[in-house]
Parts: structure tokens; sequence; C-alpha cells
């Protein structure tokens, strides 16, 4: 199967199970509107394709892991409505179309996002999922998902990349510290989630984090190039953010050049470290490939 087709048939696989947990919701309060907004509105949907394909690669029964790559897309979408709201970036696209603020205000999204966080943990606490993995397991990826997304992950990133706007002193500790948390937390999640759901060797998950840790930062390394290069029909986002913001960047702290061999460098790191395994993890260097394709 190309690689392309891959990703199509998967994140169609989640679309249609983002749709399900939504339903169930539909009757309950006037955040849905909201909610389905940001939610059902396209995306990559790169990190529950992650989750899917690293599971996938370890064990062939993918529905099992649908609840998990489905709660991790409502955490990666209450961020992106967060970093929208004017108190944060103020961004007015996202994903081709008006933010969730623009639409539905700035406190019906500030909700719609606290509504995703507490969805999401739904999902993975079901007693449902008991009779199909062990309890030790999901107890610890409930635990991984609350420090992957909060203070010590996604958020202790968030929290640095504001209170570090305009400032001169930012190096390279900081830079890396701020990227393997707001942007590489969840793909270090969405790989962890998977392996620790097929038992695999503490050897093996650290490897694979390793992986995942290098991916997001390159990820986001090639995010922070095409902030500068592209233009808003190409991302569908606002661009020039960074620069408006005077946040700390790898483009901002380094320049475009080094930016994209730094980027590049981090890219083959992370495939170093799938190369243990022979070809057991072939589709994540595919993804790999096919997500950093700005990066070659």
């Amino acid at each position: 199967m190309e690689i392309e087709e891959f990703i199509q048939e998967k994140k169609q696989t989640v679309e249609d199970y983002l749709v399900k947990v939504l339903d169930k919701i539909k009757e309950d309060s006037p955040l849905y509107a909201a909610i389905n907004y940001s939610l059902v509105s396209g995306g990559k949907r790169l990190r529950p394709i992650l989750l899917l394909a690293t599971y996938e690669s370890n064990s062939k029964n993918i529905e099992d892991a649908l609840p998990f790559a489905s709660a991790l897309e409502l955490i990666h979408t209450y961020s992106l409505i967060h970093d929208d709201l004017p108190i944060m970036d103020n961004s007015e696209m996202r994903r081709g179309r008006p933010t969730c603020h623009k639409i539905y205000g700035s406190d019906m999204a500030l909700l719609a996002g606290d509504a995703l966080i507490s969805l999401a943990f739904d999902i993975i606490s079901s007693s449902k999922l008991v009779a199909k993995f062990t309890e030790e397991n999901l107890l610890r990826i409930i635990h991984e998902f609350a420090e992957l997304s909060g203070v010590k992950g996604l958020v202790g990133g968030q929290v640095m990349d504001m209170v570090t706007m305009e400032n001169e002193a930012v190096d390279d500790d900081l830079i890396f510290y701020i990227e393997r948390r707001k942007t590489a937390s969840l793909f270090i999640l969405a790989v962890r989630t998977a392996l620790i759901l097929a038992n695999v060797s503490n050897e093996e998950l650290m490897n694979l984090t390793r992986f995942a840790e290098n991916f997001g930062i390159a990820y986001q390394i090639q995010d922070d190039i095409l902030d500068e290069t592209s233009t808003l029909e190409e991302l569908g986002k606002d661009v020039m953010q960074d620069k408006k913001n005077r946040k700390a960047t790898f483009v901002n702290l380094y320049g475009l050049d080094k930016a994209y061999e730094m980027g590049l460098d981090i890219k083959n790191k992370a495939l170093g470290f799938l190369s243990f395994y022979g070809e057991k993890y072939d589709i994540l260097k595919s993804l790999l490939n096919f997500y950093l394709k700005d990066l070659k």
C-alpha cells in the first residue's frame, strides 16, 4: 500500500470514529456546535495516524486502538482552539477556515477546548476497554495522557512559548525545552500509547520514544520554516505568526538555512532509532518522510 493511501485510509477511520464520539454528546450541550466545528474540520490527523501505525506494526487489530487515537486527536484539537485565542496567538484561520473563537466567541471556544480534554479522558477510562487491555496498562496510559498533555508536556511547552516572547536570551537549551514539550509531547504520547498497549519491551519503548521525540522536534522546525516561507492558502492557517508574536522559534533564533540543516539532522536522527528493528517499522519511516517532505 502506498503511503498516501495508508494515510487516507487511517484518516477516514479516525474521522468516522470521531463522528460517533460526538454523536453521543450532540443533545447534551450548546457547546456541541463549537466542538464539532473545530474537530470535524479536516486536518492532517497525524498524531492518531502515528498511534495507529505504531500499533499496527505490532498488532493487526487496530480497532482496539481507535479509542486512544481519537482521544489523542481531541487533546490536539483542544490545544489548537486555545492556541488560537486572542489571549494566546490571536489567530484568525485554522485548517483553512476561521478559528473557533471567530465563529463562536472566545468564551465558547475556551469551554469547547475544556470539554475536549474531559471527553478525551472519558474515552480512555471507559470500563469497556478492560475487556481488551490490562488494567495496569490502561492506568499507565491514562497517566501518560495526563503527564504528556500537562505541565510536564504540552502545557509546559506552551507556557514557555508564551513567557519567552520578545526574550533575547533564548538559547539552544530553551528552544529545545519548548519544542520537546509543545510539539513533540503528543508525538511521544501517540507512539508510547500504542507500544504500551502492544506490550513491547522497555528497550523498544525507549528507542521508539526517542524516534517520536525527534520526529516531533523536526516537524516543529519544518513548521517554523513554513510559517516564514508559505502562504495562508498553502497552510490553511495564518502565516508569519511567530514573527508577529516575536516567539522563540528555530528560524528566529538561527535563520532559515541553519534551521533547515538542524531539521534535516534531527529527522535523520529519528530514523536512526528505527534501524534496530529491520522492516518492522517501515510504515513509521514512510510517515516521517511523508510529513517531513520539506526536510530532504
